[in-house]
């Protein structure tokens, strides 16, 4: 069986589109025949037709609402034909008409979800693949739905808490430009010949080599901000800025904190799931996006493979809070590992939030004055020589 996509005319005459299974072209055509519709193009639908990529809030919204209406009773085949309905037009069609037709066939559901890593990560489908071995699909989805959703409102936070920067410093950056290439030299002829405030000079200085200069620092700002964009898209180069950005001292205890709350919360997630320790830590390490953290829960991993406690693996390094393995250890003793992983995420996603509206309330404004102050600086300097009247008489 295969499905087909088909236009074909309404009684009205308007065109329309829709699917059908079959198991060949000319079955398609036939049972589309059978039901008297007027078919205009039938084509079979690929795999690669069926790929899309859904942004986080699409798959936190699909996850919850699939949870939903399990919860409701209905079978899943069923879920997943009335959203097929409900999501017509828009991107998530093509991935829910799949879904509805591979679980048709008798494929496990977590096998269906695989057909689309670009959605699903492995963490996603590692999750529902226990929760059908344990029949708790519709409690794995909700805790699916719930893990997105705080990591969607920790990036959300931490954009906010740099996007203010950003825009201000951006904004400071054209008055500046705009005051040391066309106001400052449109005024140096009215200064000629005068004695002139030490700040004066030196505004009047640097707008002269920025004149003189101004090719070279075009092209170093067209190379920065393409160095940037290709950083954001070209893969090498995204793990190489990546691995930077989490050695900035005033980042790297932030980004590492944002790091550890995403990998517990996947490792307790998985471990409630049923899942081996070292299976679980091999699985959330793929989340955590942190290429130093990465290699540390790998170690730990092959510790743990010969015999190792978990938290000596945590022990002692200055990415992890020493909380960290103080708790872990607790937990190993008392075979509460899962609820302690949780636990620690909640701690630290606390700890995050407060850090972050530290950040927003406080360096925002010691922003303002910095950049304030610099644009007051070349301001005074050139009204500084205006209010010497008497140098304009003579």
């Amino acid at each position: 069986m295969g499905l087909f996509h088909y236009e074909a005319l309404s009684e009205l005459g308007k065109k329309f589109t829709g699917t059908i299974d079959a198991d060949n072209l000319q079955d398609a055509k036939f049972k589309l025949q059978r039901r008297e519709i007027v078919v205009l193009h039938v084509s079979f639908f690929s795999q690669k037709q069926f790929e899309c990529k859904l942004a986080k809030q699409d798959v936190m919204n699909l996850t919850r609402e699939i949870a939903r209406l399990l919860q409701a009773g209905m079978p899943l085949f069923e879920v997943l034909t009335a959203l097929e309905e409900k999501y017509k037009g828009q991107k998530a069609h093509h991935l829910l008409l799949d879904l509805c037709d591979q679980v048709r066939s008798g494929k496990p559901f977590s096998e269906c979800l695989s057909r689309h890593a670009k959605t699903f990560d492995l963490l996603y489908i590692s999750m529902i693949a226990n929760a059908e071995k344990t029949g708790r699909l519709r409690d794995a989805l909700e805790e699916l739905a719930s893990w997105i959703g705080k990591e969607l409102q920790v990036r959300k936070q931490l954009i906010s808490a740099l996007l203010y920067p950003s825009l201000l410093g951006t904004f400071c950056l054209f008055v500046l430009s705009a005051l040391l290439f066309f106001v400052i030299p449109s005024m140096s002829e009215l200064f000629e010949g005068r004695e002139l405030h030490p700040f004066t000079i030196v505004v009047f200085a640097a707008s002269r080599w920025a004149c003189k200069a101004k090719l070279f620092l075009f092209v170093s700002a067209v190379t920065f901000v393409s160095a940037i964009c290709l950083a954001l898209f070209y893969q090498p180069w995204k793990e190489w800025l990546a691995a930077g950005i989490i050695r900035v001292p005033f980042l790297k205890k932030l980004l590492a904190k944002v790091a550890f709350v995403r990998f517990c919360r996947s490792c307790g997630t998985l471990l409630d799931g049923g899942l081996p320790i070292v299976t679980a830590l091999s699985q959330s390490r793929l989340v955590m996006r942190h290429c130093i953290l990465e290699k540390v829960v790998e170690l730990a991993e092959d510790n743990m493979k010969q015999g190792e406690k978990l938290y000596r693996s945590f022990q002692n390094h200055p990415y992890i809070p020493p909380l960290v393995p103080r708790m872990l250890g607790i937990a190993e003793e008392g075979g509460k590992l899962p609820f302690m992983m949780r636990q620690i995420a909640e701690i630290y996603e606390e700890d995050l939030e407060r850090n972050l509206s530290y950040i927003s309330t406080v360096a925002q404004p010691l922003l303002l004055l910095l950049l304030g102050a610099m644009v007051g600086f070349v301001l005074l300097s050139v009204l500084l020589p205006l209010t010497d009247v008497s140098s304009f008489a003579n």
